[in-house]
């Protein structure tokens, strides 16, 4: 997901540049969870809770039906790759962070957003999107800073989340339905 280009070059220190990705990618997630922690305090119990069953719903049968996410199937932006500075890993940071900028890569990642929308609390929500960009961007750094490739990684991992996925959404009806 990050290459060593992507994460060097700041400031001639990759540490920093590796800070600088992890920060902003936990700023980018943060505000993005807060986002939708407000969006579903807008919206009355019953009615987000019907949302919520809908979009479980239609996650679960995506899920079942195919094995890659709904998503936007890009990558980062290369020309961030043209910087060479504190720009690369910002930019880079921030797309990751957000989640669906870019490849998602589970169907588990639609958890992320549905917690922080049911919830109702944007600081739940920013908490919730800030541990999933620690956990995507902030791993995926480590990774690359040892220098370790996992080769077919993401074919491997969805072995596991895919099912992981499908469990958890599935255990959201019974919380859910009582506010029907």
């Amino acid at each position: 997901m990050i290459t060593r280009a992507r994460v060097s070059g700041c400031f001639g220190s990759s540490v920093v540049a590796g800070a600088v990705l992890i920060l902003s990618a936990m700023a980018g997630a943060a505000l993005t969870g807060a986002f939708a922690g407000l969006l579903g305090a807008a919206v009355e119990p019953p009615m987000r809770a019907l949302l919520a069953v809908t979009a479980v719903s239609a996650v679960i049968v995506g899920a079942a039906l195919r094995p890659v996410p709904w998503q936007l199937d890009r990558e980062t932006n290369t020309r961030w790759l043209t910087y060479n500075d504190w720009r690369t890993a910002a930019y880079n940071g921030l797309a990751l962070g957000v989640g669906f900028t870019t490849r998602i890569g589970f169907w588990l990642w639609y958890l992320v957003p549905l917690t922080a929308f049911v919830t109702a609390d944007p600081v739940l929500g920013a908490l919730g999107f800030t541990v999933f960009a620690l956990t995507r961007v902030g791993l995926s750094a480590l990774l690359t800073s040892a220098d370790i490739y996992i080769s077919d990684g993401i074919i491997r991992a969805r072995m596991i989340a895919d099912p992981l996925a499908l469990a958890a959404l599935g255990a959201l009806y019974p919380i859910l339905t009582p506010l029907l």
